[in-house]
């Protein structure tokens, strides 16, 4: 998730030692590394809860997710200023910090997109891009959607966020071919709509996404 991993040399600027001086790394840690979790955690239960609404009365519930889709959103970038914010009040009560602000080349700027907002827009792009997919697909093939699924997959791909949503995306396709099967082998039933496999995808993704793309190889390379 955002800003967990190790502080990355860059801009021609030697990162110190002093990893205290990392608001990530200050007395708030424990705070800031899990409240992405925790955050996704809410969005997935909600996006539950509002998925079991929107099949019960569709035309009523499936707005909510749009305005799920609108919070998430607005949380991943809420939470990168919040950290630019804290880093640069670390920076500016520490003197060697200070030294780090007063770059000409604005290392602050340049670290605070490495360190925080990289992760939101690339989760943000990704998941608009999923989305338009998701659109296309429901206007070629809509017998697969039920009302607010496309905004119900924007809203889990962006809380998942990068690096897990490389997981997320797959996985979800590969969910909907077993619980196809299930549906024809057992229910005697032609379609599955993507909902279920949405929600499960990003609740798997969210226990174990890192793990797997750790054990892939991929974790550093796309962190």
């Amino acid at each position: 998730m955002v800003g967990h991993g190790p502080l990355k040399p860059s801009i021609g600027v030697r990162v110190p030692a002093r990893q205290q001086m990392d608001f990530t790394n200050s007395f708030l840690n424990p705070f800031l590394i899990y409240l992405p979790k925790v955050f996704s955690a809410g969005v997935i239960l909600l996006a539950a809860f509002f998925y079991l609404r929107v099949l019960k009365n569709p035309e009523d519930s499936a707005s909510r997710l749009k305005k799920l889709a609108v919070w998430v959103i607005g949380f991943r970038f809420f939470y990168a200023l919040i950290l630019t914010l804290g880093q640069y009040f670390v920076w500016n009560e520490d003197q060697f910090g200070k030294l780090f602000l007063k770059q000409p080349n604005n290392y602050f700027i340049f670290y605070s997109w490495e360190r925080f907002w990289l992760d939101a827009v690339l989760s943000a792009v990704i998941a608009f891009l999923f989305w338009f997919f998701l659109k296309a697909l429901q206007k070629k093939e809509s017998r697969f959607f039920c009302p607010g699924e496309t905004e119900l997959g924007l809203a889990l791909t962006i809380a998942v966020g990068w690096p897990d949503c490389v997981i997320f995306i797959p996985l979800t396709f590969l969910l909907v071919v077993l619980f196809s099967l299930f549906r024809m082998i057992f229910l005697k039933e032609s379609y599955t709509t993507i909902g279920w496999p949405f929600i499960f995808a990003a609740a798997l993704t969210l226990i174990s996404g890192s793990a797997v793309l750790s054990s892939l190889g991929l974790l550093g390379v796309l962190n």
